[in-house]
């Protein structure tokens, strides 16, 4: 895609009622930036950096800087790419800046199936795994100059726009559905929690989420993948935080589904399933690491949904001799551990002379 508008903002919280405090544009016009926009009020310059909007006023309701969002996209016209874009749209379709069917893409999306075969698709494990030297600052300027440059790198090709679906349409998806042959294989073994108020009935939610392959749960713990969060979620949003979770909205749920179900007319076929099936999960070739060969392995670095699918790789693909999960086991050769946090363990792995390896690194070193 060469002409887009691609955006990033940084909100008060998870719910809409937080509101929108910066929100940073840069228009793409054939692959190149020929306007920016840093749409947001500083009240305290000595908090700034902290990012998450720290240091900025609450703009949601600001008309002028709505005004100057709103000329930029009624001046170009082009279509909506962000990270994780139904949290953004969610903010600025509440707030009035954007029309409810204004035309958005994800980026998490594009680059998925571009590189459908990543650890995690976070702007700072992009960043990381692309090696591309710009920090995240979590300041929306910065973060969105990061993601042009993601983008960039990756040249996705495959773009599909946001399923928007009324809560209505969804009542008629999930009757028409309820006795439906063969699954969708979009959450296949995944365990998902529902939290927060929406007006996408929970039960009937919970249901498709089963159909789709998920093992729905009530509580939140180290062995959920995915918390789906509506308004006001409450301590299982915190509790995911603490756990390092991956957390969606209603609205990225269902634009999910809508890859697999057609959600307009409520029909699925097993022909259709069994299709998706064969296209979904191809065979993985992994880069052997001969150096990897016959040594142990510390993986208790990495968050508990990553573990299994790295353990599987070392021991039937790097041939190791073992893993260790302990945060104390220093008697390996390597530390194979996550991009995003400073570890005790790796201060005194680097002591020990045992060879430390970011997981992004890791990922693309089996993935050249």
């Amino acid at each position: 895609m060469d002409n887009m508008i691609l955006l990033d903002i940084e909100t008060g919280d998870f719910d809409v009622d937080s509101g929108i405090y910066e929100l940073a544009v840069l228009v793409i016009k054939d692959g190149r930036i020929i306007q920016s926009e840093h749409i947001a009020e500083v009240y305290d310059e000595r908090i700034r950096h902290l990012g998450m909007g720290e240091g900025y006023k609450n703009i949601s309701e600001n008309q002028v800087m709505q005004e100057r969002f709103q000329h930029i996209i009624n001046t170009y016209q082009f279509p909506i790419v962000a990270h994780n874009v139904s949290f953004d749209r969610k903010f600025l379709v509440h707030y009035g800046w954007l029309e409810e069917n204004y035309e958005c893409y994800d980026s998490v999306r594009a680059i998925k199936y571009a590189n459908p075969n990543l650890f995690s698709y976070s702007l700072e494990y992009l960043l990381n795994y692309y090696d591309i030297d710009l920090p995240l600052t979590h300041i929306a300027i910065d973060d969105v100059y990061a993601l042009f440059e993601v983008i960039k790198k990756v040249d996705p090709k495959k773009w599909i726009p946001l399923y928007k679906v009324p809560p209505k349409k969804f009542n008629k998806f999930v009757e028409a559905t309820a006795n439906v042959e063969g699954e969708s294989l979009v959450f296949q073994g995944r365990r998902l929690v529902f939290t927060g108020a929406s007006p996408f009935p929970r039960i009937l939610m919970k249901e498709i989420a089963a159909k789709c392959g998920a093992i729905v749960t009530g509580n939140v713990s180290s062995k959920t993948d995915l918390l789906i969060c509506g308004e006001k979620p409450g301590s299982k949003l915190e509790k995911a935080r603490e756990l390092d979770i991956e957390i969606q909205t209603d609205e990225w749920f269902i634009d999910a589904v809508s890859k697999d179900l057609n959600l307009e007319t409520a029909t699925l076929t097993r022909q259709s399933v069994a299709a998706t099936k064969e296209t979904r999960y191809e065979k993985i070739t992994y880069t052997k690491i001969p150096e990897l060969r016959g040594k142990f392995v510390n993986i208790a670095l990495l968050p508990f949904r990553i573990q299994k699918k790295v353990e599987d790789i070392l021991i039937n693909h790097m041939e190791v001799a073992g893993i260790n999960r302990g945060t104390n086991g220093y008697k390996v050769d390597f530390i194979i551990h996550s991009d995003d946090r400073e570890y005790v363990l790796l201060g005194k792995a680097k002591e020990m002379q045992i060879i430390a390896i970011p997981l992004s690194k890791f990922n693309r070193m089996i993935l050249s």
